[in-house]
């Protein structure tokens, strides 16, 4: 027969053993919550690991690789740089509200590289542009020429030098000072090369340290304005201009079949009559809101 008086009796502890036994109840949590807590301290870690390579490869350090400056001003508190390129960066600033009561700390700014776009119309009022394709555009779209300005290049050196690069165009007073440069050439055939040669115009800025847009000298090109692309999300400034009266200036230059060296990029060359321009124009056709503004002001400034 089982004794069950152990069962029914169960032992008295005594105080000392009631301590101990308590204690370990807390070693053991204790031992417990510090392993959970050094296990999730190294899982982020890991991941923060992991996030800061995948980082290093997606952006450039920052503060050492946008070429464009950066913009602030006497409601700026503080800026911090979230990612950048050559091209761009995006930030957080810290901005003072307009009464100054407050701040808000989380402003999202992105900054652009001055870029320039140019409308250009033939002697014989045809629209020169481009059909392609963009990342951020649904199908495909039409554009005027455009490109980012060269670092200490004036917006509308920038604006000649796309426009020769990827159309083969230009006005006839740089077709004549080309000419000019390659007088003493054996090579008599016309090249990009012979831009650069050019006395350029230099690059001054305005009371806001913005680069001019101005022309000088040539009565063919007309700067339509410079424009900021988001009130206040930044997104850079644009120069719009119009070129009148293209001529040649490239072989091929001006014709569906000329190879623009300017980027890698798969643009298809229209030749598109006033008309055309203006209906597409209204229809949408030109799908990034500085196209559509450069060909309309284009527009409005031949009386259309």
């Amino acid at each position: 027969m089982t004794n069950n008086s152990f069962f029914r009796h169960p032992p008295i502890l005594n105080s000392s053993h009631k301590v101990q036994s308590k204690h370990r109840r807390l070693r053991t949590i204790a031992v417990a919550g510090l392993l959970i807590y050094l296990f999730v301290k190294f899982s982020e870690s890991l991941q923060k690991g992991l996030l800061l390579d995948q980082s290093k490869a997606l952006y450039a350090p920052t503060g050492t690789k946008y070429k464009g400056t950066p913009w602030t001003n006497d409601r700026t508190v503080s800026v911090t740089t979230l990612g950048e390129t050559k091209f761009a960066r995006c930030d957080v600033h810290t901005v003072t509200s307009e009464d100054g009561k407050y701040q808000i700390n989380d402003w999202l700014f992105m900054e652009e590289a001055d870029a320039v776009n140019v409308a250009v119309v033939t002697g014989d009022g045809n629209f020169v542009v481009f059909e392609q394709s963009k990342y951020a555009i649904p199908g495909s779209t039409l554009s005027p020429v455009g490109g980012f300005v060269d670092d200490g290049e004036a917006p509308w050196e920038s604006a000649k030098r796309e426009v020769l690069e990827e159309l083969g165009l230009g006005s006839k007073k740089t077709l004549d000072q080309m000419k000019s440069v390659m007088k003493n050439k054996s090579d008599r055939i016309m090249d990009a090369t012979a831009l650069k040669a050019i006395r350029k115009q230099p690059r001054t800025v305005d009371n806001f340290n913005l680069a001019r847009g101005d022309v000088v000298g040539d009565d063919d090109w007309i700067f339509l304005g410079r424009y900021r692309t988001a009130a206040n999300r930044g997104g850079g400034f644009i120069y719009t201009y119009l070129l009148k009266n293209a001529v040649s200036i490239l072989p091929g230059g001006g014709t569906v079949h000329f190879k623009g060296s300017g980027d890698d990029e798969r643009q298809l060359i229209k030749i598109l009559p006033i008309g055309d321009v203006k209906r597409r124009t209204m229809n949408g056709d030109f799908q990034e809101v500085k196209w559509a503004a450069t060909l309309a002001l284009a527009l409005m400034h031949l009386g259309q």
